[in-house]
Order: structure tokens, then sequence, then C-alpha cells
């Protein structure tokens, strides 16, 4: 599993759950895919493709302020 993160503060893309629910990172299931995302958004210059591991996942909660235990994910709907 793949995340889009911002290169300036390594914050992860992510969409609302709603009703006061937290955020989700969203996720891609190839690095290639999520690149393909940037591309065509025209923003890989302030991106960076990410494999999900603890460190990654450790850098993203520190960016959300929270613990890597309560990230909540959502794939990309891929087709």
């Amino acid at each position: 599993m793949f995340a889009i993160v911002s290169k300036s503060d390594g914050f992860p893309v992510s969409r609302s759950a709603g009703e006061g629910q937290a955020d989700l990172v969203v996720t891609w299931t190839s690095g290639d895919r999520a690149k393909a995302f940037l591309a065509a958004k025209g923003i890989e210059a302030d991106y960076s493709v990410v494999a999900l591991t603890e460190d990654t996942l450790g850098k993203m909660a520190s960016a959300l302020g929270c613990d890597p235990d309560t990230i909540g994910f959502d794939a990309f709907p891929e087709k």
C-alpha cells in the first residue's frame, strides 16, 4: 500500500469521513498508480509517494498530531 504526502510538512492526502470522525488517509495499491494520480493533478513537485511502513506511519502520525494506531485508511477507487 502507498500513500501520498506533502513534501513540505509530511501531511498525507486524506478525505473527510464526515460526522465528526477523523479524516482517512487515502491509499493506493501501487506506487505507479499513486504517481499517475499526482501527474494527472499536476502536483508532482509538491508531493511524494511513500510505501506504508512503520517508519512512514510514524511520520504521518507526527504530521497529523496523533498516534499511528489511530490512523484510518481509505483505498482510492481504482478502475
